[in-house]
């Protein structure tokens, strides 16, 4: 009896012992695997990184060596000498941050307003209206882009800061999708408790749906932003007077003023452009990939 007991234990920690072995191998390589992705994302910063502290002559001379000379006065001239439609670096800074303001704080309230409604309140055709969303979502209606310019332009908004916010106000776009299952999942008796107290359908909202729903609010405002600081077509076709940062960027082979200021110059222009949206993710990744994940397709 004891000596089958403890062949048992035996045969146990043997295979114990495998699996452990099998989960170092199987670990160390992730951990490789994963290294080298790291790698592939950090190497063209750090590259563009130290070709920006060059002369142009020395970047073309040997773009893998080290500055000689180290030119932090390249940052200082891409402020001076870099221009796109005649809007300096400093502008098209400027122009990034009213730009993803606007965009983000009109799509989210919208978005908003409209996830809330089709979570909470029943009403004829909602089903119907609920399927078209998703399939504006799975579908590209890259064709409608003629046609809206079209309309935009016939309607004055194109190129007009003041009515340009009108673009953004759709309703239903990605912040619909996570917000309408987030809203899904907050319990209606909070707001039952707020109807006898006399609430409004409005106090409601603002005072007892939006507070807990700020975790999911809060990530896609910074999601958004993030995608309307990187955006380059819509200042290209509805605000050609207003170039950002990342239109800049864009036009760096087609400008000659870009040319004339030197690729140095250029990539100081593009860390400079990216600094502020980059930390921005490092911040708040964690509650990105928390709070966005939590919503999704809730029917």
């Amino acid at each position: 009896m004891g000596n089958e007991k403890s062949q048992k234990i035996k045969k146990e920690k043997s295979e114990l012992n495998k699996r452990s072995v099998l989960e170092i191998i199987v670990l160390t390589v992730f951990f490789i695997f994963f290294v080298f992705i790291g790698i592939t994302l950090i190497y063209p910063l750090v590259w563009v990184f130290l070709n920006s502290l060059k002369t142009s002559a020395e970047f073309y001379e040997n773009s893998f060596s080290l500055p000689k000379d180290w030119l932090f006065s390249n940052y200082a001239r891409a402020f001076r000498e870099v221009s796109v439609h005649n809007s300096s670096l400093l502008e098209m800074a400027f122009n990034s941050v009213w730009i993803a303001i606007t965009a983000t704080t009109v799509s989210i309230l919208c978005s908003s307003l409209t996830a809330y409604a089709m979570s909470k309140y029943k009403f004829p055709g909602k089903p119907f209206l609920y399927s078209i969303v998703i399939l504006i979502q799975v579908l590209p209606l890259i064709g409608t882009g003629p046609a809206m310019y079209k309309f935009l332009t016939n309607a004055g908004i194109t190129n007009n800061p003041f009515l340009i916010w009108l673009i953004w106000a759709n309703g239903f776009d990605f912040a619909f999708i996570v917000l309408y299952g987030y809203f899904k999942s907050i319990s209606w008796s909070y707001a039952e408790s707020a109807f006898i107290d006399g609430a409004s359908n409005f106090k409601v909202l603002w005072s007892i749906m939006y507070p807990q729903a700020l975790p999911a609010i809060a990530s896609l405002v910074i999601v958004n932003i993030i995608g309307a600081w990187n955006d380059y077509t819509t200042p290209m076709i509805y605000l050609k007077s207003y170039p950002n940062l990342a239109l800049g960027i864009y036009f760096f082979d087609k400008d000659s003023q870009f040319a004339a200021a030197g690729t140095p110059v250029f990539f100081a222009s593009v860390l400079m452009s990216m600094l502020p949206i980059l930390l921005l993710f490092v911040c708040f990744q964690k509650m990105i990939m928390t709070n966005v994940t939590a919503g999704g397709l809730k029917g």
